[in-house]
C-alpha cells in the first residue's frame, strides 16, 4: 500500500470512527488478546507465527482500519481482531438454521468487515458475493488478502443488485439492515428477486421486543442508541406479514436475543423462509420503476 492510498483509507474511515464513538462511547478495540478456544479459523492461509516486524505491520493496519465492528478474526499467530460485536456468538443459533450450501451460490448482503461471508465460504459454498455499500469494506478486503477463500467483496447496496446481472443464489443472506432501510419493503422485494427458485432466505434484524406490540412498527424520524440510521423497527408478527406480503413463505423464527440499550426494548432475531406468493395487491417496485422509465 502507499502512501495515498494509506491517505485515502484514512480519510474514509474517519467518519465512521466519529459515527461509532457517538454509539458506543470509543472506536478503539477492546483487545486484540481473546482467548476462545472455540475460535473459528476462516483460512489454513493463516500463519502460526508473526515475526515481530509483521506483527507491527499488521497492528498498524488494524489501526489505521478501524472501528471494527465484527469479530472475531484470527489474523495469525496470537493477533486477534475483536470487534465491538461478538458475531461468533450469534453464529451458535445461526449455524444450525443454515441449510446444506456445499458448492452452492451464497450472496451476503450488508457484509460489514465479511465475518458472514467468510463463514459461508468455511461451510463449503463456491461461490460467495459479498456486498457491503460502506468503507467497512476496506476490512473486509484486508481480511480476505490474509484469508484467500475466494469470497467476492462488491461496494455495492442492495438497490445495485439485479437478477438479470449477478444471477439468483441459493442462499440471500441479509443481517442487520432492514431496521437502517427507510424502504424496507423495498429491500425485501429485492431480495426475493436474487433467490433461486428453490433456495432459502435468512433474514435478521432488530425488532421490537414488546409482545403487544408485535402487529406494528415502529418510525423512528431521530435516532436510537445514538444511531441516526435506525428507520423502521417492526414487530415480530408484523415482520412475518411484510415477508409473506412480499412473496416469502415463513419456515421459522430463531435466535432471538436482547438488542441494544435505547428508548424502548428490542431484540435482534431471525426468520428462515422460502419462496411463496406475494400477496395480490402487493406492488411490484422494480417493474413499477421499469414502466416508469419506459414511458
Amino acid at each position: 500500500m502507499n502512501d495515498h492510498d494509506a491517505e485515502v483509507i484514512e480519510q474514509a474511515m474517519e467518519d465512521l470512527r466519529k459515527a461509532v464513538e457517538r454509539q458506543l462511547g470509543t472506536h478503539e478495540l477492546a483487545g486484540l488478546d481473546l482467548d476462545d478456544p472455540e475460535l473459528t479459523r476462516f483460512s489454513e492461509q493463516i500463519p502460526e507465527v508473526l515475526d515481530e516486524p509483521e506483527r507491527r505491520r499488521m497492528l498498524d493496519e488494524i489501526a489505521r482500519l478501524e472501528p471494527w465492528l465484527q469479530g472475531p478474526f484470527l489474523i495469525g499467530g496470537d493477533l486477534i481482531i475483536s470487534g465491538a460485536w461478538r458475531n461468533d456468538l450469534r453464529w451458535r443459533s445461526l449455524k444450525p438454521c443454515v441449510p446444506e450450501i456445499k458448492g452452492k451460490r451464497v450472496l451476503d448482503v450488508g457484509s460489514n468487515a465479511g465475518y458472514d461471508p467468510f463463514m459461508f465460504k468455511l461451510l463449503g459454498a463456491a461461490d460467495v458475493m459479498a456486498c457491503e455499500p460502506f468503507d467497512f469494506i476496506k476490512q473486509m478486503e484486508f481480511l480476505e488478502r490474509i484469508y484467500r477463500t475466494g469470497i467476492r467483496p462488491y461496494n455495492m447496496g442492495w438497490q445495485d443488485l439485479d437478477a438479470e446481472d449477478h444471477g439468483t443464489f441459493d442462499l440471500v443472506h441479509c443481517h442487520g439492515v432492514l431496521y437502517h432501510e427507510m424502504h424496507p419493503v423495498a429491500l425485501l422485494q429485492r431480495l426475493r428477486s436474487m433467490l433461486s427458485a428453490d433456495g432459502t432466505l435468512l433474514l435478521g434484524s432488530m425488532m421490537l421486543a414488546s409482545a403487544e406490540l408485535s402487529e406494528y412498527a415502529r418510525f423512528l424520524p431521530g435516532s436510537y442508541y445514538g444511531d441516526p440510521t435506525w428507520w423502521w423497527v417492526p414487530g415480530r408478527l408484523a415482520m412475518r406479514w411484510m415477508l409473506e406480503s412480499v412473496g416469502f413463505q415463513v419456515e421459522q423464527c430463531f435466535g432471538l436475543s436482547d438488542g441494544p440499550p435505547g428508548e424502548f426494548a428490542t431484540v435482534n432475531g431471525y426468520f428462515r423462509a422460502r419462496l411463496g406468493e406475494p400477496a395480490p395487491a402487493a406492488t411490484d417496485v422494480d417493474s413499477l420503476a421499469r414502466k416508469q422509465r419506459a414511458g
